[in-house]
């Protein structure tokens, strides 16, 4: 044979990452979070640039248990996805001690607000898990994943993207050179994710 699929992408996808009684405080937590910010800044949290807080903060860990269990969720993906290359040399130690330098972030998504094609840059890998069920078909928001080489050359590959639906307890994780966009949001309540980096 000549022609051979020479750069497989993998991504991982996990549904139901927390049980019902995890997931009922982790959403107290996240109320909880905006509450704080509003007392100690004078503003609501989503008047922030951008919309994004500290998440995975140590004194939110100490405060909220479950944060240190999402996280540990989140180690274990990356773990798990880098594990999937053959080329692989982390072990989990050196994700844990990546994951736990980076604090996270909370981005909301507001009526009509979308994320233009991007990657991250720098980051070895990257995750999202979503707080809420969107339905895309209906509300856009949707997660779309494009093949790393879409923006450069046109005509030797198809048009390649997956899309993932936005589902509540859903995680997934992706290298950082993935690009990807999220289409624009057409929803009335605010569509909150949790989203943290891989960094060297």
């Amino acid at each position: 044979m000549l022609i051979k699929n020479i750069f497989p992408i993998n991504i991982f996808i996990q549904d139901s990452v927390l049980n019902e009684s995890e997931l009922k405080d982790l959403t107290f937590t996240v109320e909880a979070i905006f509450s704080k910010y509003k007392v100690e800044n004078g503003t609501d949290y989503t008047s922030t640039v951008n919309n994004e807080i500290p998440f995975f903060s140590s004194e939110n860990i100490s405060s909220f248990p479950i944060l240190g269990k999402l996280r540990e969720k989140f180690i274990d993906g990356f773990y798990e996805l880098s594990n999937s290359f053959e080329s692989n040399t982390l072990t989990k130690q050196m994700i844990e001690q990546m994951v736990c330098k980076n604090s996270g972030k909370l981005p909301l998504m507001k009526k009509g607000d979308y994320k233009r094609t991007h990657n991250h840059y720098g980051a070895s890998a990257f995750a999202v898990f979503y707080l809420s069920d969107v339905n895309n078909d209906k509300h856009g928001g949707k997660l779309i994943l494009k093949d790393p080489s879409f923006h450069s050359n046109l005509n030797f590959h198809p048009p390649e993207e997956y899309e993932i639906e936005t589902k509540k307890n859903r995680l997934i994780i992706s290298p950082g050179y993935v690009w990807h966009e999220v289409s624009p949001y057409l929803g009335e309540e605010d569509r909150l994710t949790i989203v943290i980096n891989l960094d060297f």
